[in-house]
């Protein structure tokens, strides 16, 4: 019997500290698009690991200087890979906000990845550097943002911060 409790209790600690660092499948399933880098199910918040979209309400320049809405458009193309598929996540970390930061799948495609690829996120380099050489592919082919100009996310985030008067530790998440 105390085998038995000592066991149970072994297995509790181990799966507390696996979701407390981020190290659970979070399992497959369709998922609602928050942003260009974020993904929601029922309470479950998710941010794509290593990578940094336009903010919902950002706006870039196109190649002819004209402002758009970059980050609705972000979002449309997380909308387009994810669509109604099936999704696997992989959590990596839990972070300060209390979302699973996660590589996320569509069978063989890593949406991470992806949205960099396609140039509407940039290589978050202060988390990851696993999609520097796609941010290049995509600047080099000018498409997405790189098509343009733009402020980085982060940097918009916390411009955002201080316009808004927001003194705090630290800005807002993404």
């Amino acid at each position: 019997m105390i085998d038995g409790l000592v066991l149970l209790a072994a297995v509790a600690f181990v799966l507390a500290a696996m979701k407390h660092f981020g190290w659970l499948d979070l399992g497959t399933g369709t998922l609602q698009v928050v942003d260009g880098d974020s993904l929601r199910r029922g309470d479950l918040d998710i941010r794509l690991h290593g990578i940094d979209a336009p903010e919902y309400r950002q706006t870039c320049r196109d190649k002819h200087d004209s402002e758009y809405p970059c980050g609705k458009q972000a979002a449309n193309a997380l909308r387009g890979l994810v669509g109604k598929q099936e999704v696997s996540c992989r959590s990596i970390e839990t972070d300060r906000y209390g979302r699973s930061v996660a590589v996320c799948r569509i069978g063989g495609l890593e949406i991470n990845g992806e949205m960099v690829r396609l140039g509407w996120a940039v290589a978050y380099t202060r988390h990851s550097l696993s999609y520097v050489r796609m941010e290049a592919e995509a600047r080099r082919a000018r498409r997405g943002i790189w098509a343009g100009s733009f402020e980085p996310p982060e940097d918009y985030r916390a411009r955002l911060h201080l316009v808004q008067g927001n003194l705090g530790d630290s800005p807002p998440p993404d």
